[in-house]
């Protein structure tokens, strides 16, 4: 809501609205200030379209330029010029760091990346939208904004098949969960680290059938069952819990290929693991 606020309370003096005399968007403004929600707002914003819907922008200015004045709006120039890139005259510029709304509509205009890029801005966007999501699409304008940052690139758009749960886990974090929860293995007896994890994960794939399991892995079921059982004594896990299989299936979706040394692989998970053991 806090957001949303401060993008429509730069509207009034926005060179935009100078120049339309948005009154919509002025009463936008006064149900929000008297108690209202987005959702409520959201038909003074947006026509009556179906599929009508938002995209949330978030974006850096580069050092190197020239940069704004300090507070929401300060420089009419820059706003202009960005809500002009951007389609949109629902702008929150603070200082270096702007928070947009854009419209999306049928036929409506599109921001152009481009032309924002050329005035030194990287640019995170979401994925489309509905109002009650737009927390969502934040999180997802954040994150696509951190993503070209780290990246070196001039923007990066969140794609609705990036809505999962690895999308949510920064790269380094995730591998280094993995890395974590199989550093128990590394040093495993035979058939070693490789092979555990390629029968767990193949046990996995088919939801812990033994036959199934051992039939994709050219083994014998009694086989695959001492090996899932010795994992679960190693990772010091009980694999009857749904949990935590669904926990080691994510985890062996964020391992790096590489087969990690003694010497840079992380400890083991704490102490307090759910009771371990899975018996044949």
């Amino acid at each position: 809501m806090t957001a949303v606020v401060a993008v429509l309370l730069s509207l009034p003096t926005s060179p935009r609205h100078a120049l339309d005399g948005d009154s919509r968007s002025s009463a936008a403004l006064v149900r929000l200030m008297l108690g209202g929600s987005p959702r409520d707002v959201a038909s003074l914003l947006l026509p009556s379209t179906p599929g009508a819907g938002w995209v949330v922008v978030r974006g850096r200015l580069d050092r190197r330029q020239p940069g704004p004045g300090a507070g929401p709006g300060e420089d009419p120039v820059q706003l202009a010029a960005l809500g002009t890139a951007l389609a949109t005259s629902y702008l929150d510029l603070r200082g270096r760091d702007v928070y947009a709304l854009v419209p999306v509509t049928p036929g409506s205009p599109t921001a152009d990346p481009a032309a924002a890029n050329r005035l030194g801005w990287t640019l995170g966007f979401s994925a489309p939208s509905a109002t009650a999501d737009l927390a969502v699409a934040a999180n997802q304008a954040e994150r696509a904004l951190r993503h070209a940052l780290a990246a070196g690139v001039p923007s990066r758009r969140q794609q609705d098949r990036d809505r999962s749960v690895h999308s949510l886990v920064p790269a380094a974090d995730s591998t280094a969960l993995a890395r974590a929860r199989f550093a128990a293995l590394i040093d495993a007896p035979s058939p070693g680290y490789d092979v555990m994890l390629e029968t767990l994960r193949t046990w996995l794939a088919h939801h812990g059938s033994w036959d199934r399991a051992a039939t994709a892995l050219g083994l014998h079921r009694n086989t695959v069952r001492q090996r899932v059982a010795r994992i679960g004594d190693l990772l010091d896990l009980d694999l009857h819990d749904p949990d935590v299989r669904m926990e080691l299936w994510f985890a062996l979706h964020w391992l790096p290929k590489e087969r990690p040394s003694t010497e840079q692989a992380p400890p083991a998970a704490g102490s307090d693991s759910r009771q371990r053991n899975i018996h044949p």
